[in-house]
């Protein structure tokens, strides 16, 4: 299943806000501060929407960017979510 980065500027109540409105649509995901990685079968736009309209409810506003993750680097990260990113990226 496609994994799809999520990147925001919300504080802790509108980043749980969006863990939230994550689990309606999707498979797995992982926090990292600032951000998500969601696996999910729905398109980025369709993402963004969904959760726009989340922030929107909770009367709360702010920055959205949702990608494919297609050619994926990191470092820094623990064992357990390289392991998470690993199995995800097959």
């Amino acid at each position: 299943m496609p994994l799809l980065l999520v990147a925001h500027d919300q504080t802790p109540d509108g980043a749980s806000a969006l863990e939230d409105a994550v689990w309606q649509l999707a498979e797995s995901h992982l926090t990292l501060p600032g951000s998500l990685l969601v696996e999910s079968a729905v398109s980025a736009r369709y993402l963004t929407e969904h959760l726009h309209s989340a922030l929107r409810r909770a009367g709360l506003a702010g920055a959205l960017v949702v990608m494919p993750v297609t050619e994926p680097s990191w470092q820094g990260l623990s064992p357990e979510v390289e392991d998470w990113l690993r199995v995800r990226l097959g």
